[in-house]
């Protein structure tokens, strides 16, 4: 049997000393946690260095190794122990130690990796490419073999990489260990952890001494620890704000700043300790810059969202980002720094306060103790009973009044807890018996989840009315002036869901009242809110929210369902009969009510008001129902030819109808209904409709605009920035494009803003419809470039012809002396035009063999002394052109020069290699300037010696 011992201290751990290979006492103590390590050479617990000693792992472990007859001796001092900055040092150092390993791991694996994929290159040299293996050949076997060889290298290589890819992410964590743990944001939540796991010691340290417990000494030495880790994470915070990493707390943000959080912008609703209440509404996410209005719901509810300040990027006051905002901006980093500098926290809190301080504070009103606020209604699904108790200001149950027991009729259940429509009634009632009603929010789940919740109020008392004084009549011989009738009012035109769903657009007998005779398109969805079915409050049956995984609740639905209840309650009150009033007794004589007299305003009825409203109401409603979306038949679409795009790739085409065949239709097009013919003009997806129509796709999911004219210059203007920028758009198309735009009266910069260009790009492309149209098909087929094609629209259509039949032959070598030819030939038109004359370009026939054109272009125009000059100057030019042949073998014999002998030969010149270096890019820059003037004097050369004069004088003489 053995003797060990088992030691622990805070500085070196848990470790078991004097066992050898084979006594029997690491199988006995594996169990419990401990490891063999060489580099100790004995026993050891895992991560017991820094720590308390594991007590129930060392005891389960002594007991075992007494039982099978070791002497086991333990030894525990926690007093001696290692700073917190040792221990960080030393594991910083290890990490360090592992990335090197690691990395010399991931060499030797990409090594192996490469020895085997040679190894098998090597292998498969032996054989051609395709050779199969010759059955029953003598080399059979050894192909076999080698076969095997190859797929055997080939695996293992690809095993190899992946272990090479493993140790080297293994290498790059252990090199960013120290870079990850200064991290401000991170030290900052860690500080964070520290300081709550610290208050818990003080506490347990506290109640520990309080009752006389044993580990008084451990909850101190724990809290020795825990502020000493802090101490120097501290230490890295202010070390950390001293290289000028900004750490962000309160004292940085005010209510109604920006804040830049997880790459967007949201504002502030309240500053806290240790976060920020940002503004948050899931609807609108993601979006660049969320205000608090964007998060305000029905009732003036603001939703909000916490965000940690050590995740914090950047501040923006509320009236810098108002600026921003203003051009159409979103501040960056940079100018939202400039702009928190210019406007600190500090100021805009003082401001708060002065506005704070200068209203006056409104009375707080006492709330009665005798008045019940809340109702909390326990119900199950399903069940038969539901539970109502009285609850005060404090949500607990309300001494004044005893709950009560709802009990659903025979044969009858609550399945719908409490938004069952029985239950909802008898809450209603209970709530009436005892003078109160619901408050205008909803149910809310209970903090206990053990029922719902909900608001309630005292109902306000009706005031009675005030009984009318009667009025003195006339005498009996005089009869008083009837009162002046209510005219009739026409009925309110039905909404876009009076008509059935199935029923065409405009179907609908005319001898219905209220028939809407333009045959307004009707959608299945508006058939909830008919005045004959009103919604009643509290049903969840119907939901008017987008988002059918979140129905919205009866409070934040948009005003239609008022207006309809309103709409049905005014026909209720102008159907019933009137009922006639009694006659009056005269008592006293009175001069009788006069009539009004004629071409007078009579004063509106309160009836009448009511039903200016009820229309105006109706009206915004269906002005704000005008775009649904649906499904429609395919064959009910119609294309719009005004379109702008006029030609789509085919291929393109029936990829995308494989596409919408297997996929169907992902994005929805847009279309106008247009109630004459009962069909629709698509606006936008021409290129998926027709795709649909090719793929056999009997209906499309379309956005439908009611409403909408032909020929809109909105509808034009979207249809235009859809298309425009698109690959498969030719530029002759976004040209005419451009062109209706401008007769829609927009503006050329109007137009670059819509489309996403530049005003530049609109002005060339409007440059382009001034090609003849045989340069037109050209440019649309993509045998003329398009930034050729711009200065061939600045040349006169005869020009621009002769241009395109020269281009089509291959008259020039490559596009650069095409363009410098159509530059020049601009060039001479213009300078003919100054003169009073113009010319066009001739054909190649034109001109003989020996011609002066040739000699000298354009001398029919040229004096004699000028045609003398331009001969001398010529021969001047000529021999200086003639003496760079001498350069031109210099260069040759240099270009062909060993770089090893021109090192030799010129470093001991003066300035060495790098001057003949500069002098020669020198001389590359001049070249290049003189090819430039050369391409061009060719480009004229052509165009005056290829030219017809023609003199208007002339030919009219």
């Amino acid at each position: 049997m053995a003797t060990v011992e088992i030691t622990h201290t805070r500085a070196e751990g848990t470790l078991l000393e004097g066992s050898i290979k084979g006594d029997g006492v690491f199988e006995i103590v594996r169990k419990h946690g401990f490891w063999s390590s060489r580099t100790l050479g004995c026993l050891y617990i895992r991560h017991s260095r820094d720590k308390e000693a594991k007590r129930w792992q060392i005891d389960a472990a002594v007991a075992e190794l007494r039982a099978a007859g070791h002497e086991v001796t333990v030894t525990i001092n926690e007093d001696e122990r290692r700073t917190f900055a040792e221990a960080e040092a030393d594991r910083e150092e290890r990490a360090e130690d592992r990335a090197g390993r690691f990395a010399e791991r991931a060499g030797r694996a990409v090594a192996s990796a490469d020895a085997r994929r040679a190894t098998a290159d090597q292998i498969s040299k032996r054989f051609e490419f395709g050779q199969p293996i010759l059955v029953g050949h003598h080399s059979e076997g050894r192909a076999r073999r080698d076969a095997a060889r190859i797929d055997s290298n080939m695996r293992k290589s690809f095993e190899e990489r992946d272990r090479a890819g493993y140790w080297a992410s293994r290498s790059g964590a252990a090199e960013n260990y120290a870079k990850h743990r200064k991290n401000p944001g991170v030290t900052l939540r860690r500080l964070e952890r520290l300081r709550a796991e610290l208050r818990a010691q003080e506490r347990h340290h506290a109640e520990a001494v309080g009752k006389g417990y044993s580990s008084v000494d451990r909850h101190a030495r724990e809290i020795r620890d825990y502020r000493e880790e802090i101490e120097y994470w501290e230490a890295i915070i202010e070390k950390a704000k001293a290289d000028g990493v900004k750490v962000w707390g309160p004292d940085d943000f005010a209510p109604g700043d920006f804040v830049l959080y997880s790459s967007s912008w949201y504002q502030v609703a309240r500053v806290n300790p240790k976060t920020l209440s940002i503004a948050w509404n899931l609807r609108l996410a993601p979006k660049q810059v969320m205000s608090l209005e964007d998060a305000t719901f029905d009732g003036g509810r603001i939703g909000t969202h916490t965000a940690d300040y050590s995740q914090v990027r950047a501040r923006c006051p509320e009236a810098a980002m108002t600026a921003f905002l203003a051009e159409g901006k979103v501040p960056g980093t940079k100018s939202a720094r400039a702009a928190s500098d210019e406007q600190p926290a500090s100021a805009v809190r003082e401001a708060q306060a002065a506005e704070k301080a200068g209203k006056k504070k409104a009375p707080k009103k006492k709330a009665d103790p005798k008045v019940a606020k809340r109702v909390h209604v326990a119900c199950a699904i399903g069940g038969r009973e539901a539970t109502l108790t009285w609850l005060n200001g404090n949500s607990r149950p309300h001494k004044d009044f005893e709950p009560v027991t709802i009990t659903a009729k025979e044969g009858e259940a609550f399945h719908r807890a409490v938004w069952s429509r029985p239950l909802q009634v008898e809450i209603a009632r209970a709530l009436g018996e005892h003078g109160y009603e619901c408050g205008e929010d909803g149910w809310v789940l209970s903090r206990a989840r053990d029922g719902f919740v909900r608001n309630i109020q005292p109902k306000l008392e009706e005031a009675p009315e005030t009984p009318q004084p009667e009025e003195p009549v006339a005498a009996v011989d005089e009869q008083p002036a009837p009162e002046p009738a209510i005219e009739e009012q026409p009925a309110v035109e039905p909404s876009a869901g009076d008509v059935d769903e199935d029923q065409a657009p405009g179907d609908a007998p005319s001898e219905e009242p209220g028939e809407d005779p333009a045959g307004a398109e009707k959608t299945g969805s508006d058939l909830r809110f008919l005045p004959g079915n009103p919604v009643p409050q509290g049903s969840s049956g119907v939901s008017h929210s987008v988002y059918p995984l979140n129905p919205t609740p009866h409070s934040e639905r948009p005003d239609t369902m008022t207006d309809t209840a309103t709409t049905t309650a005014t026909k209720a009150v102008e159907s019933a009969p009137a009922k006639k009033a009694p006659a009056k007794v005269a008592t006293k004589k009175a001069p009788a009510k006069q009539a009004p007299a004629k071409g007078k305003v009579v004063e509106p009825t309160k009836v009448s008001k009511r039903r200016e409203v009820v229309a105006e109401q109706a009206a915004e409603t269906r002005e704000k129902t005008k775009t649904v979306q649906r499904s429609i038949p395919t064959d009910r679409i119609d294309r719009d030819p005004s379109q702008p795009r006029e030609e789509f790739d085919q291929a393109k085409l029936e990829e995308l109808a494989g596409s919408m065949r297997k996929l169907g239709q992902l994005q929805p097009i847009s279309v106008r209904y247009v109630p004459a013919t009962r069909r629709y003009m698509l606006i936008m997806g021409e290129r998926r409709w027709r795709a649909a129509q090719m793929a056999g796709l009997t209906e499309m999911t379309a956005l439908v605009l009611h409403g909408v004219e032909e020929g809109a210059r909105e509808t034009l203007a979207k249809q235009v920035a859809e298309n425009v920028g698109r690959a498969d758009m030719t530029a002759m198309e976004e040209a005419k494009s451009f062109r209706r735009l401008e007769k829609a009266e927009y503006t050329v910069d109007e137009i670059a803003e819509m489309c996403g260009k530049s005003a530049a790009y609109v002005g060339w492309r409007l440059d382009l419809l001034r090609l003849c149209e045989p340069a037109q098909e050209a440019l649309g087929k993509g045998h003329l470039p398009v930034g050729m094609a711009w200065y061939v629209s600045q040349l006169s259509c005869d020009n621009q012809l002769r241009f395109l039949s020269k281009y089509a032959r291959g008259a020039f070598a490559n596009d650069r002396d095409a363009e410098a030819f159509v530059k020049a030939a601009r060039a001479e038109e213009q300078r003919r035009e100054s003169q009073g004359s113009f010319f066009v370009l001739a054909d190649e026939s034109t001109g003989k063999s020996g011609d002066v054109q040739e000699l000298i272009p354009g001398a029919h125009d040229v004096p004699e002394e000028e045609r003398e000059r331009i001969t001398a100057e010529r021969s001047k030019l000529t021999k200086k052109i003639e003496r760079l042949s001498t350069a031109g073998e210099i260069l040759a014999e240099l270009a062909t020069a060993d770089p090893e002998e021109l090192a030799l030969l010129l470093a001991g010149t003066g300035g060495g290699v790098a001057a003949h270096l500069h002098r020669m890019e020198h001389l590359r820059g001049l070249t290049t300037k003189v090819i430039k003037n050369l391409r061009d004097a060719q480009a004229i050369a052509a165009v005056r010696a290829g030219a017809i004069e023609v003199n208007p004088a002339a030919v009219a003489s």
